[in-house]
């Protein structure tokens, strides 16, 4: 399975991608609004005329940074 990593374009079409999605295929969320995806399922959202991308390198690295090193808490 090839998994591509996108990031839709507006509000509206995240959250009518994102069910898309989550009822018809495979997604992970990441941070920053960043969605891994078979490389299949951006059929689905095509056919939806969805407005999204494909992530950068550097948006999908910190992504990832932020889950492996998350921010400490600010204790007062």
């Amino acid at each position: 399975m090839n998994l591509v990593y996108i990031k839709f374009n507006n509000r509206d079409d995240q959250v009518h991608g994102f069910y898309e999605l989550a009822t018809k295929a495979r997604v992970t969320s990441l941070r920053d609004g960043l969605y891994g995806v078979p490389l299949t399922a951006l059929a689905l959202l095509d056919a939806q005329h969805l407005s999204y991308r494909r992530a950068t390198d550097e948006e999908i690295a910190q992504a990832h940074a932020q889950i492996r090193t998350p921010v400490a808490p600010v204790l007062q």
